[in-house]
Parts: C-alpha cells; structure tokens; sequence
C-alpha cells in the first residue's frame, strides 16, 4: 500500500511540474549604476525567469508573438513577475566572470496546465451576421470583422463585449475567415471562420485599460501647449525593452537605456553581454548608435550599429547592422520608464 502511494505521489508531482529548466544569468552593475544590490538581485531574478519562459513556452511564444501584438509577454510573464514560471527553491548569487558581473542561477518550471493554458487555441464562430446602418457600404466588412473578432473572445471573456475592434485585434493572434456574404437587401455580412487566441493572455487582459486610455486622450485636450509640448519632449529617453529577431533565424532579449545626457547603454540578457551606445547622429525620429561592448565579449559579436527609429512614445523600432551596413537584425522595443 505504501508503495502504491509513492507511485501515485511520484506520478502527480510529474503531471503538475511536467518542464523544469536550470536557467543562470549575469547582469553587470555597470549598466544600472543607481541601482541597490537588492534591487539589481530582482532584476537578474527577472531577466533568469524570462529566459526560463522562453525556454518552457517556446521560441514562437516568447519571440514571435511579442513582434505580432506587443503585449504577450509583457501582460503574462512581466508585469506579473515570471507570470507561470514558478522558483523551485531560492536563486543562488555569486559573481560572474567580469568585473561587477552578478550571477544567478533558478531552477524554474511550469505545470502541465499552465503549458496548456499558454497555447495557442482557436475559437470557431459559424454563420456571424452583422449589419450596420451607420457605416457606409465600402466599411462594412472590415467592421463586420471587428465585430466578429469580438464576438468570439466575448465567449471566452464576457467583459470583452464591450470593447472596441482595435482593442479586440490586440488580444488574438490571428484571425481565419472560411466563408463571407454579403446580402445587399439587408445590407448584412454573414461570415464564418476561427480566432487563434492565448487563453492565459486573454483571460489576464485588462480591458479597463483601454477605457481608461480614452479618458487621458481627452483630458490632454485639455493640457495647455507648455504641458503637451514636455510630454512629447520625453522621446528616446528612457528605458525600452523588447525582443529582436536576427537575420539568421535566431532571437534575443535587449533592453536600452538612454539618459537624458545622451548616454545609453545596451544589455542582451539571453547572451550575456552588454556595453555603451555611443551617439552617431539623431533626427527628430531617428538615432543612430555605435555598439562597443564592455563586458561578455567573448559572447557576442561587438562592432554592431544600432538605428532606433520612434514609431510613438512607447515603441521603438530597432535595426541593427554590421559593419558592411547590412542588415542583421530588427524588433519592436517598448518603453519601460
């Protein structure tokens, strides 16, 4: 009897613990010198989590997704620190190889159904009509679409009946239409077809959000020309982070900080390098970099240029170039601070 209930123990442990990752990363203390010990401690703890996921949800998860809507990770794994990704134990410290380098070591993992609740599913909608006399003909079928997107997220999260098609689109993947008519008596749209969705992502969304973002944009109205004008002004200052994907089937982590000096600095989390951005030249839209590493070079390939071109005040466009000013790499960086 005892045994049966060792077996019975050992087999629920490894369905509800199924992926297990060891996972170790350096941070230097060079690139956050305002930060404490404690404080640069929780963001290797943080960087190590994010490298775990990528490793426990999958490349198309943690990188292709962040590029198609921009917010897969951001809501599921960071702003909920590691989100799914659980610490077996408490993170080991030590220094790294570099002078300031800290180095931490988890042993990360995730249940079975926490994998599942992370993977892609679809939601099918057969025979949706949708008409509306408000919105001339030549409209009608992209708003037929938008309706549809959210009435089929409405069946998996009520609270989403309310919201806008634009704010709908964000929380899908893709969408699929099999089958659309359009009956010019009625003037409706009859359409059939899937929803490719994340039900983890969808189900944490926060859909007050986008109310809330509505209001702000009609108080700036308000906002007298000085107050807008030093909004606008925060521009490529800041700290951005993001995931780029490289001309050779490869992807990575950075994260960018500039000072209102002018002085930046680059980390590449999932490689274990980093170093300064020297200022080439800058438009209104447009700042050209010159990489020089300072720590982990062994790791990565130094002599990059880097363009960020300001796409609003919360993304960024990152392209990356050798030394023969070809393309290597490019992603969507998003402002942290």
């Amino acid at each position: 009897m005892k045994i049966f209930l060792i077996i019975i123990t050992l087999l629920l442990t490894q369905s509800f613990a199924d992926k297990t990752v060891i996972k170790t990363i350096t941070v230097n203390q060079m690139l956050y010198p305002n930060k404490t010990l404690s404080e640069l401690k929780e963001i290797a703890v943080q960087k190590a989590k994010l490298s775990a996921a990528k490793e426990i949800f999958g490349e198309f998860l943690l990188s292709e997704t962040v590029m198609v809507n921009g917010k897969i990770l951001d809501d599921v794994v960071r702003e909920k620190s590691g989100g799914v990704v659980h610490i077996k134990g408490e993170p080991k410290f030590q220094n790294g190889e570099n002078f300031g380098d800290l180095q931490v070591t988890i042993e990360a993992y995730a249940t079975d159904e926490e994998i599942q609740d992370m993977t892609p599913q679809f939601i099918r909608l057969d025979d949706f009509t949708y008409t509306n006399a408000d919105i001339a003909q030549r409209d009608l079928k992209g708003a037929a679409e938008g309706a549809f997107i959210v009435e089929a997220i409405s069946s998996k999260k009520p609270s989403a009946r309310n919201t806008s098609a634009d704010e709908a689109r964000k929380l899908v993947l893709s969408v699929e239409i099999t089958k659309a008519s359009y009956d010019e008596e009625s003037a409706t749209y009859t359409m059939s077809g899937a929803v490719e969705y994340i039900p983890a992502f969808l189900r944490n969304a926060d859909l007050s959000k986008s109310n809330e973002e509505t209001v702000e944009n009609s108080k700036n109205i308000l906002y007298s020309s000085q107050e807008r004008i030093q909004k606008v002004k925060r521009g490529f200052y800041g700290v951005w982070s993001g995931f780029i994907m490289r001309s050779n089937g490869g992807s990575g982590d950075v994260m960018i900080e500039i000072t209102q000096s002018g002085v930046g600095t680059i980390d590449y989390n999932s490689l274990n390098c980093g170093g300064e951005l020297i200022i080439q030249s800058k438009t209104a839209n447009i700042v050209k970099f010159k990489e020089i590493l300072t720590y982990g070079e062994d790791k990565c390939v130094d002599k990059h240029f880097i363009d960020l071109k300001k796409l609003n005040n919360t993304q960024l466009l990152l392209m990356q170039y050798n030394e023969e000013n070809k393309e290597v790499a490019r992603g969507t960086l998003y402002r942290e601070q």
